[in-house]
């Protein structure tokens, strides 16, 4: 067919061929240069990634040790301190009280949150907490934990730093250092709640790394494998599943990088698998870590090069590569304008001056740089306007915290701290519930109130009633009681729930409670005699141990946490007999703490309902020795109180014979005026 054309037809056809060829051929191994060479750019960004796991793989596990470290040195400046203050301060003669109260001030204004000082036994009898004193031994077996502190009683250590570790007793991680006493052998020892290590860890573990690597869409997973082969961070759960699963043809090499310590990469239709190893500073292997690229939109702009390639072809045969060089700058140039505002506005910053050239073009480049800053510029005000609601709405919150916080305070003033502490700790669920357990019920009130009421005015009626029940609270708060309700000047508590010590503790509990009531009342009325009032204050007690129904009464609007039942009754019933200034125990109490204390077994009661009398005992003091025991009788005009230990019997005898030939002489004067 060519011989039939003329020469110059033959050699336009020639040299159309040929350009368009060359034009192709040159055009597919640029194709295929730039596919490698974005393979091979795309292969060290996947090294990169491995270098900057690896540093953060360092940086996260040796910041939070350098953390410790250096806590642990402020710990131990503490520690010293607080030795020096101990030793001063009971050679200046502060009680062990006043110790503590300086000790728990100064924990509150730092980040400790414990201090435990022994003696030469290893007593804390000075801490920060309210709990008993704690005993520290040697013993490994009983104190994994706290038996390291013993060195330093011996001598043997200065000081001790325990790494950050779980306690046996509540599993709160905790870190504890201890130096030796100033004056005397003894253990300072300052704790330390170290729950902030784990939320430091979180934000700056390698998960995180990932996450905030996998929130563009230049890397479609990450996976990190230990030496072992044994995968250790994979993409959240939240994640696309394709991407978040890894075959068994990516995990296969990783094998081999963890041996050999050289990358390897594979490449799939669409993604590229970079696997390399993860190394420390030192050049110590950590892992391996298997980072998943896309490549599929650059086979993309392969085949758009290709396809770019063949028009440029047409067109080179038929307006010369001057045409086309000119065409490519001229439409390329705007895109490189709008790509690199595109880039301002995703960094939150101001639009590029040079948008505006390319908007003034009438074509649809202009066209579509005009969309995008108009575009680009309700986007930024969005985002100030966000900002704005974001800073409206944090206030917002803030405030309806402190409403909530103060409602809680006021709450807590009308329930006892155990339920309190119970509802507000989510210990407590909403629905009507109750249950049946062995409790101790303590009954109080005052004896003849009603002629106390009647001979006060009302405003210092409220003010000797309110006194009288403080006063009974905290003592009743003091031993653990659950305060059930007031009833008009009579207390009603219990003990066994929500929180037990076990039925025998609980009633000792009580009656120890009992009795400090007692002496509290006793004084509370040698001080209102002293400010006016005139009638005496006495209570009667009654203390009982029994099974009751315990629990939420009432109605979904509105329900009270109380106990009821056959037990309850019979605690209030021995409370009406007891006598004056008094506490009766039942049978069943008395049997529980009769090693406590001294009691009088008192004339059986008839209560109604109950067929058989009920036996009752009067508790008269603590149990004690007779070089120990105190009398202590009360009556109207009439308060005696002897310590037999402390007292001189002769000393005793005199003062009594001496009264009473007083009052005999008292007596006989009144008789001979009334007779005369």
């Amino acid at each position: 067919m060519l011989a039939k054309l003329s020469f110059a037809s033959r050699l336009v056809a020639l040299v159309t061929g040929s350009v368009v060829t060359s034009t192709l051929l040159a055009s597919g191994l640029s194709a295929w240069s730039f596919y490698e060479d974005n393979i091979a750019e795309i292969e060290r960004q996947g090294l990169t990634v491995a270098r900057v796991l690896a540093r953060a793989y360092a940086v996260a596990n040796q910041t939070p040790k350098d953390v410790e470290q250096v806590i642990a040195k402020h710990m131990v400046v503490a520690a010293t301190g607080f030795a020096e203050f101990v030793a001063a301060a009971e050679k200046a003669g502060y009680t062990p009280a006043q110790i503590n109260d300086r000790l728990t001030r100064a924990v509150d204004e730092s980040i400790l949150d414990e201090v435990w000082i022994t003696d030469e036994k290893g007593l804390a009898y000075l801490h920060t907490k309210t709990s008993p004193s704690f005993q520290f031994s040697p013993s490994a077996t009983e104190q994994p934990q706290a038996h390291q502190f013993w060195s330093l009683l011996t001598g043997q250590n200065k000081v001790v730093v325990q790494e950050i570790q779980k306690r046996e007793i509540d599993n709160e991680k905790f870190k504890y250092v201890g130096v030796g006493g100033v004056d005397k052998p003894r253990i300072v020892e300052v704790g330390y709640n170290a729950r902030y290590f784990d939320s430091l860890a979180e934000q700056i573990g390698l998960q995180r790394i990932v996450d905030n690597l996998l929130a563009g869409d230049e890397i479609d997973a990450i996976f990190i494998f230990d030496t072992g082969s044994r995968l250790i961070v994979s993409p959240r759960p939240n994640a696309e599943p394709e991407t978040a699963k890894i075959s068994d043809a990516e995990t296969a090499p990783v094998t081999d990088v963890l041996r050999t310590a050289k990358p390897k990469s594979m490449i799939s239709q669409s993604v590229l698998s970079v696997i390399a190893p993860i190394h420390r500073e030192d050049g110590a292997l950590l892992g391996a870590a298997l980072i998943r690229l896309p490549v599929k939109r650059l086979g993309e702009h392969v085949r758009a090069q290709l396809q770019v390639a063949l028009a440029i072809s047409v067109l080179t045969s038929v307006a010369g590569a001057a045409m086309a060089a000119w065409i490519a700058r001229r439409q390329t140039a705007p895109i490189g304008t709008i790509t690199r505002a595109a880039r301002n506005v995703e960094q939150d910053n101001m639009l590029d001056e040079g948008i505006s050239e390319v908007a003034a073009r009438n074509d649809e480049l202009g066209q579509l740089a005009r969309v995008f800053r108009t575009m680009a510029q309700d986007f930024l005000t969005r985002e100030k306007t966000l900002d704005a609601l974001v800073v409206q709405r944090t206030a917002a919150l803030e405030e309806k915290n402190g409403e909530l916080e103060r409602l809680s305070a006021r709450l807590s003033k009308y329930l006892s701290p155990q339920l309190y502490e119970t509802l507000f700790r989510g210990g407590r669920v909403a629905p009507i519930s109750a249950q049946r357990k062995k409790l101790t019920i303590l009954f109080a009130d005052i004896v003849s109130f009603s002629e106390i009421a009647e001979n006060i005015e009302a405003e210092d009626l409220t003010r000797v009633l309110n006194e009288f029940l403080n006063e009974m609270a905290e003592v009743a708060l003091k031993h653990g009681a659950t305060i059930d309700k007031y009833m008009g000047d009579a207390v009603m508590a219990f003990f066994g729930d929500p929180k037990t010590r076990g039925v025998r503790e609980d009633a000792r509990a009580c009656v120890l409670m009992a009795m400090e009531m007692l002496a509290a009342t006793r004084e509370l009325d040698r001080k209102w005699r002293e400010s006016g009032v005139g009638c005496p204050l006495q209570i009667r007690i009654g203390v009982n141990t029994g099974y009751c129904t315990v629990g939420d009464f009432g109605s979904q609007q509105r329900m009270d946490y109380t106990i009821i039942g056959h037990q309850v009754n019979l605690a209030a019933r021995i409370q009406k007999a007891a006598d004056p200034n008094s506490i009766f125990l039942s049978q069943e109490t008395y049997a529980l703490v009769k090693d406590l204390i001294i009691a009088q077994e008192q004339a059986p009661i008839a209560v109604k309902g109950i067929h058989a009398p009920v036996q009752t005992y009067k508790a008269v003091g603590p149990a004690t020795t007779d070089e120990g025991a105190v009398i202590h009788e009360e009556s109207t005009g009439v308060v005696l109180k002897v310590d037999l230990g402390a007292a001189n019997r002769e000393d005793v005898r005199r003062i009594l014979t001496a009264a009473l030939a007083q009052l005999e002489s008292k007596n006989a004067a009144r008789l001979d005026e009334l007779q005369n």
